[in-house]
């Protein structure tokens, strides 16, 4: 089945500015991101739910209340419902996005533009598609990060594919293979890099487990 990939163009992203945050991972930080609108009001419900993931910092360490916003553009490969809900996320092909059985109903306006394009509430979200990523356009969309979320490409040859086809850096939605580090929010995030261009978010299983597992490790020893 050929890969379907959407492009987020132009949207404003809340970071954290914290030393080493996983939100750092995009590669703009407060000494460089622009333009700077600190206490500008968002009312974009995928640009804050984006700012409060990434707000959130690992390792127990304290959170800082000074966020900058940066503009990034985003690709989404993989339409399934991890791809879906990153774009619901920030403010989810036509149907698929307004109506999920597990999520419910998007309320949003989302309509079909021509055959390469979604609206959301006004915004074009551009739809490309192809099976190899590296015909995937994101240089000339000027793409900073792309979210994997096939399960197909979770190797650093793989992945890699994005970083050729133009994208600065890759986040995988599924386990990593190979010496791709993972980072789960809350448990060892605080350990990322902004140098690694590749790394991955871990499973939902991880996710949902990991956070509980590091409590009970830190109260009860290994367990």
């Amino acid at each position: 089945m050929a890969s379907a990939a959407l492009s987020v163009a132009n949207s404003t992203v809340h970071f954290s500015n914290n030393k080493g945050s996983f939100s750092e991972f995009t590669g703009l930080r407060t000494s460089s991101a622009v333009p700077f609108g600190v206490g500008r009001k968002i009312n974009d419900d995928l640009l804050s739910l984006v700012a409060f993931q990434t707000s959130i910092i690992g390792g127990g360490k304290k959170n800082n209340s000074r966020v900058v916003e940066a503009k990034l553009k985003v690709a989404i490969n993989g339409f399934g419902r991890i791809g879906r809900n990153f774009l619901s996320g920030v403010k989810q092909a036509s149907h698929f996005l307004k109506y999920d059985s597990t999520l419910g109903i998007f309320d949003v306006d989302v309509k079909p533009v021509g055959t390469d394009g979604i609206s959301v509430d006004g915004k074009l979200i551009k739809v490309v598609s192809d099976r190899n990523p590296i015909n995937l356009p994101w240089k000339d969309l000027g793409v900073n990060l792309v979210i994997e979320g096939t399960k197909v490409f979770v190797n650093r040859e793989g992945a890699g594919k994005y970083i050729q086809a133009g994208a600065k850096k890759v986040l995988i939605t599924a386990p990593g293979k190979g010496d791709i580090p993972t980072y789960v929010i809350g448990v060892n995030a605080d350990l990322y890099s902004p140098d690694e261009p590749i790394i991955n978010n871990a499973s939902c299983t991880t996710n949902y487990l990991a956070p509980f597992v590091k409590v009970l490790d830190q109260k009860f020893g290994n367990i």
